[in-house]
């Protein structure tokens, strides 16, 4: 029986003109798409859509700790879809980098609008189904429980799965207003972090900048991480860390290095930071008074109130800090971390109302943007809405494994997703991971640094003069090789401000109605034509490698192969 208070409309798009990414016309008859909408006039009636996964293999939605391509086997219950960080507490969510767009093998794909209160289940105990749930009552979407939820989605057919990605791509993810600094994609990033973790002050600084250029590397800049500040929210140097810290970052620039530092929303409870934003009213407010709401952060959970990202004074506020560090220390950029909309408490009140949860990472990639608007060297590692910012975009810190839990093989399925719903300038956390146990594996930073070093960033933090000359040797040869090929990137980066292409692409992106492509999660494209198949499995000195139809040269060795129809494996060490 149909309930009284649902009204469904669907709506027949009408036939538009389009350019797809690979410069073919295209209009509305390729593609038919429909606008569903539910509504309801009552905020208890929730408003729920489901999907069969069963009849595709599907791509794009979210960030994950076990990313696969394609997402099949993903499974996630029913649970707010907005950004979160996995180490938040949030039990199962989804990840710091999402969008609501999903594409399918069989050319269906579905787009659901922003202002949608979305709850999503994905496979959900193997069910094989997508849902789409609005509610209102339920917390994030509870700032407004008078107003009944509605359901907003466009759901598209095309011939195959290109041209529908291309449309719905084209017509609700904005493409790149420009890129990030140029000298990003051509040299590597060097973190502090794993090197050193917490344990980091001026003089290691300085002697991890000399190691860099006295075992022949090239870098871009130099990011000092975690705890630089004398408290978290304290936007300047520990004079206990790093007794002078203008004296430091100028011996650095003498060397050619810039200096990035590790930046965040958070601020400790008795922060002289803290006090000041609590005293201005820039901090997130809790559910009724004045006092700030507190969040918690980090493992294990440390309380800090967040920076109100919505009240522009407090903004400025923020980036005036941000000045300091640059007039009075020469500090160039910075590393922008977390932002996620998990961080708002059930009780927080900001001071301009956020029309969904996931406006506040927009308001923090736009903070972050404006901090360096010129250079253009900073990161981020949230986005939500946020394509068209030219910045570089961080995947989830990655552990030192071979496997699939934020271990190397999660390493081209999650570029792969960042690029198919928007976000071309992925950054992909450091090489090798983060985990001490990587100083005991130079097989796994080896293949680790091969399988970046046809993406568009390079970041180190483990020196690889950690291991033998051997070693060492193979590493200069890879980065080398990167910065070889960086114009190509460079060019690949300009060409997606103007269609809105990934850099990096699924191997469907040439050949969209060739199944074998839709599986293939250990290979990728540079632009159209180059082809990467990296070694990722461990004690591995060969693989197969699948090229579609098409004539193929092997670049490394100078060997052309001739016309494929697609059937060939040919083997590469």
């Amino acid at each position: 029986m149909w309930n009284s208070s649902l009204e469904l409309r669907v709506t027949a798009m009408p036939a538009e003109s389009w350019e797809a990414a690979d410069g073919r016309a295209a209009t509305g008859s390729d593609v038919a798409c429909y606008d569903v909408l539910w509504t309801t006039n009552s905020c208890q009636t929730p408003l729920r859509d489901c999907y069969s996964l069963r009849h595709g293999h599907w791509y794009g939605g979210f960030e994950y700790d076990q990313q696969s391509w394609p997402m099949n086997d993903i499974q996630q219950p029913l649970q707010p879809y907005v950004t979160s960080y996995f180490s938040s507490g949030v039990v199962n969510g989804y990840g710091s980098v999402i969008e609501r767009l999903f594409v399918s093998s069989n050319g269906f794909g579905l787009f659901v609008y922003p202002e949608v209160p979305l709850f999503l289940s994905f496979n959900e105990k193997g069910s094989q189904t997508m849902c789409f749930v609005a509610k209102c009552h339920d917390f994030p979407y509870s700032r407004n429980p008078d107003n009944p939820p509605f359901l907003r989605y466009e759901i598209c057919q095309g011939p195959d799965i290109k041209l529908t990605h291309q449309h719905l791509a084209s017509k609700h993810l904005a493409k790149p207003s420009d890129i990030p600094n140029l000298q990003l994609f051509r040299a590597p990033i060097w973190s502090t972090w794993a090197m050193f973790k917490k344990n980091v002050d001026q003089t290691k600084v300085l002697d991890y900048a000399r190691a860099i250029r006295q075992n022949g590397f090239p870098y871009s800049q130099l990011e000092i991480d975690d705890n630089w500040t004398p408290r978290y929210g304290d936007l300047d140097f520990n004079r206990t860390r790093f007794p002078d810290p203008k004296g430091m970052i100028t011996q650095l620039s003498d060397l050619g290095m810039k200096v990035t530092v590790w930046v965040h929303p958070f601020f400790d409870l008795d922060s002289k930071a803290a006090a000041e934003g609590h005293r201005k009213g820039y901090l997130v407010k809790g559910k009724s008074g004045d006092a700030p709401a507190v969040s918690h952060w980090r493992h294990p959970w440390e309380s800090a109130y967040l920076l109100d990202v919505t009240n522009p004074d407090a903004v400025t506020w923020y980036l005036e800090a941000t000045r300091f560090l640059q007039q009075a220390y020469n500090v160039t950029s910075f590393k922008f971390d977390y932002g996620e909309a998990t961080w708002l408490t059930e009780q927080h009140r900001t001071k301009n109302l956020l029309d969904y949860p996931d406006q506040y990472a927009r308001y923090y990639v736009d903070m972050a943007l404006r901090a360096d608007p010129v250079l253009r060297a900073q990161e981020v590692r949230v986005g939500f809405r946020t394509q068209d910012l030219p910045v570089m975009t961080r995947m989830l810190d990655r552990r030192s494994s071979w496997g699939r839990k934020l271990g190397l093989r999660t390493l081209i399925p999650t570029a792969l997703t960042f690029g198919v719903i928007g976000y071309p300038f992925v950054q992909a956390d450091m090489i090798g991971g983060n985990d001490k146990s990587l100083k005991d594996n130079p097989e796994l930073f080896i293949r680790w640094l091969q399988a970046n070093t046809f993406l568009p960033f390079l970041q180190f933090s483990t020196g690889p003069w950690i291991y033998d000359p051997h070693v060492l040797r193979i590493c200069r040869k890879f980065v080398y090789l990167h910065m070889n090929y960086s114009d190509v990137i460079i060019s690949l980066a300009r060409e997606s401000t103007r269609t809105g292409a990934p850099i990096v692409r699924p191997l469907w992106w040439i050949a969209p109605t060739d199944h074998v492509t839709w599986t293939i999660d250990t290979q990728f494209l540079l632009g159209d034509n180059l082809l990467v198949a990296p070694v990722l499995e461990e004690g591995a000195r060969s693989r197969d490698i699948y090229l579609p139809t098409g004539s193929w040269a092997d670049r490394m060795r100078g060997v052309t192969t001739g016309d494929r129809d697609g059937s060939g494996t040919p083997s590469c060490s």
